[in-house]
């Protein structure tokens, strides 16, 4: 009989087993929440867009950083630097540097996703902007914490070094932590700021305010990261001490690229569809719309002013408030500004369609 390897369990002297559990669990779902958004972006939208690409990148980086928490874990994550050898004790320190930098460009890339979608579903232009500047934010941001954590020791060696040849990793991350915090907060304020707007209902509005509001459960993963990071200064075993940190970053990674998904299911694109696009279209038209009940809109291609008064009065005289009414004389009018025509609407022309009826009395 073949004797089995026991499964490795968490004690009091090695908690690597869980962070190994929870980071493939959390993998797992990451990467069910991506497949499921784009599934439901091509059935309901039938195609992928930008933002799409940019979650792809965070879950291929998400997955990679995953990879290499593992093979830290199994080098020594967890355990008491006193029980590694000299050649894990290396390792864990590598495959560490290698996670750091993967977990950077991966929140990078999940808050681009969010940006981007932001940046396409509002019309109006300040708006536009803020949201621009804080994806450029985001960017610069992302690349300074980077290069800061690509060098934060002295060559050749950047993953490993004594405290005088090494930045202070625990400030260092606890500055970007805070960072982080801002940049959410963003994230959780705009979309606020951009629904407030719109001419739709209630429940719609909550619907989107609440898909992109679940980012909240990264604010508080965020949080819970930089408590655990403060507790790791100094620390002289860094393997044991440090797992905490490595549990809730895997946290705050998986859930910054499962709530970039969330606003991509049925129901937030149904209202993003009925309701965001009617505000893309009010405001294309520079605001000029007829809603009382002598206002009609009619949207047609070019065609003779003639043809179409003589075709619009074919069309009134068979309606039934202009069925047999006597000493009735009804006066129409249309709007050929062209300066009126909506350039994403295939070049059709917008005109506004106004009759006057006058009654005698005798």
């Amino acid at each position: 009989m073949s004797s089995q390897r026991p499964q490795p369990v968490d004690t009091p002297s090695n908690h690597g087993p869980i962070v190994s559990v929870v980071t493939w669990f959390l993998l797992a779902a990451t990467v069910l929440a991506v497949l499921a958004r784009f599934v439901t972006k091509l059935f309901v939208s039938k195609r992928l867009t930008s933002d799409d690409l940019l979650i792809f990148i965070a879950l291929a980086l998400s997955i990679g950083q995953g990879v290499a928490v593992s093979l830290q874990t199994s080098n020594g994550l967890g355990q008491h630097e006193s029980a590694l050898s000299a050649s894990q004790l290396d390792n864990f320190y590598k495959f560490g540097y290698a996670s750091n930098l993967l977990f950077i460009l991966n929140l990078c890339f999940a808050k681009l996703s969010v940006v981007q979608m932001l940046r396409t579903i509002t019309p109006v232009k300040l708006h536009v902007r803020i949201v621009l500047g804080t994806g450029a934010f985001v960017v610069l941001w992302s690349f300074a914490s980077e290069l800061a954590s690509a060098f934060q020791c002295k060559p050749p060696n950047p993953w490993k070094g004594t405290s005088n040849q090494c930045i202070d990793r625990a400030a260092f991350w606890n500055s970007y932590g805070a960072l982080n915090l801002i940049t959410e907060a963003a994230l959780l304020i705009l979309p606020l700021v951009i629904v407030w707007n719109i001419q739709t209902q209630r429940k719609k509005k909550a619907i989107i305010v609440s898909c992109f509001a679940s980012r909240i459960v990264v604010f508080a993963a965020i949080i819970a990261q930089l408590s655990y990071t403060s507790r790791t200064r100094g620390t002289a075993d860094a393997a044991f001490d440090t797992w905490p940190v490595v549990l809730s970053a895997q946290v705050v990674q998986s859930l910054s690229i499962i709530t970039a998904c969330v606003p991509c299911l049925k129901p937030f694109l149904e209202s993003l569809e009925s309701g965001m696009m009617r505000v893309d279209l009010r405001a294309r038209s520079n605001g000029h719309y007829g809603y009382g009940s002598h206002n009609l809109t009619n949207l047609s291609s070019k065609s003779n002013g003639k043809k179409e008064k003589s075709a619009l009065s074919s069309n009134l005289s068979h309606h039934k408030h202009f069925r047999h009414l006597p000493d009735v004389s009804t006066v129409i009018s249309a709007n050929h500004d062209e300066r009126e025509r909506d350039s994403d609407s295939q070049k059709s022309s917008a005109r506004i369609i106004k009759y006057t009826r006058t009654w005698e009395v005798t």
